[in-house]
């Protein structure tokens, strides 16, 4: 391949977003750990006229071509409510995936670095999402594992490849995967501690549309308690209706734990969900013929359970609020059959989070990165 050769096209039709969603498919074709995504979602995701991020957010897509043939992607982001956050104009880059190439690695990231320049932006990180609920980080650790449908995957190569480019390492995040015991004293423990407990409930739906109606008030706790953590961005109203409907009809309601207060005041949640990595991996991109079958075994029956994400409002009693969720959320996977629980990303100064699953068998781990450089 000849640097001459690679072309930068900006995605800018639906054919051109066809070749950039399906890229990966064709690039991990046949790897051993690579979840592949399912295209008509990926399709939907990146459809301007859906998405509200793209109302907010202004977004570039390129795919790099050696002739006819894709050999990499990037998707560039400027996030005003970011900026707002930061005081200065950051930018972003995601969803980047290229052949073994330093030059196609060159060509991509100084697209997405000239574009963001002239967008007024002072310096480049990711890989990011348009928030933090879409992938994040670049695996530098932890290769040979399957990740979660939410973690991120990736060849070692990559992170070279980024370094090359002048990017340095912003922030780690860490992940584990745990085995869930029969017995497990410290919840037997806190269980019988809790016992007597009036201050605080906590509320498994018993369905989805019962879940759902709680949807605002989890959205609020998240943006109170999350909105100092690093790369968190404001979310509107219109992109947490848009998040409602893309993950709450997903959820089961038996893995998702609400907490309130003596007087019905919401306080905090757990969110939990069936881990699909497997199910999708045998799905390869399509629901159809017999992807949607694989999905829904392994949703019903899910061997693993990985946990999305958990908030309480700030400055209530942290340790007894997540006690009493943990608690009931052990019960519940016990009781489901669930023999392993997956973190999601933590980050890797948070002593207080990793201190709690490391108190089982961790039976591997995985590291994802947050890269950063200047502009200009």
């Amino acid at each position: 391949m000849n640097s001459v050769d690679i072309q930068i096209q900006e995605v800018d039709n639906r054919a051109d977003l066809k070749r950039w969603v399906r890229f990966p498919l064709d690039h991990y074709r046949n790897h051993p750990y690579k979840v592949p995504q399912l295209t008509a979602d990926e399709l939907s995701y990146f459809d301007r006229r859906r998405n509200p991020n793209f109302g907010i957010c202004k977004v570039k897509q390129w795919l790099a071509l050696d002739g006819e043939r894709p050999v990499g992607r990037i998707c560039a982001i400027f996030n005003p409510l970011e900026a707002g956050k930061l005081g200065y104009r950051r930018g972003r880059f995601g969803w980047f995936e290229s052949v073994d190439d330093q030059r196609v690695a060159d060509r991509l990231l100084g697209q997405a670095r000239d574009w963001l320049q002239a967008e007024g932006c002072s310096e480049i990180a990711g890989p990011y999402g348009f928030t933090d609920l879409d992938p994040e980080g670049l695996l530098v650790d932890g290769f040979d594992f399957i990740p979660t449908l939410s973690g991120s995957y990736n060849p070692p190569y990559y992170a070279q490849l980024l370094e090359r480019c002048g990017l340095e390492k912003d922030v780690d995040y860490v992940e584990y995967r745990c085995e869930i015991p029969d017995r497990f004293p410290l919840f037997e423990r806190l269980r019988k501690r809790f016992a007597d407990q009036q201050d605080y409930r906590v509320l498994t739906c018993r369905n989805r549309k019962e879940l759902r109606s709680h949807a605002p008030k989890v959205w609020d706790v998240l943006q109170e308690a999350f909105a100092p953590l690093h790369g968190v961005v404001p979310l509107t109203q219109q992109q947490t209706d848009y998040y409602t409907k893309k993950y709450f009809s997903f959820l089961d309601p038996d893995f998702v734990k609400l907490t309130f207060d003596r007087n019905d005041q919401f306080l905090g949640f757990f969110i939990g969900i069936p881990n699909l990595s497997r199910s999708f991996r045998k799905a390869g991109g399509s629901l159809f013929p017999t992807g949607f079958w694989h999905i829904l075994r392994e949703y019903r029956n899910p061997e693993t359970v990985e946990f999305l994400l958990a908030a309480a409002r700030p400055g209530l009693p942290s340790a007894q609020l997540t006690g009493l969720t943990f608690v009931d959320m052990y019960d519940t996977l016990r009781r489901r059959g669930v023999r392993y629980m997956e973190t999601n990303r933590e980050l890797e100064d948070n002593a207080t989070v990793s201190g709690i699953w490391t108190k089982f068998k961790v039976l591997h781990s995985r590291r994802s990165r947050i890269y950063r450089g200047e502009l200009g």
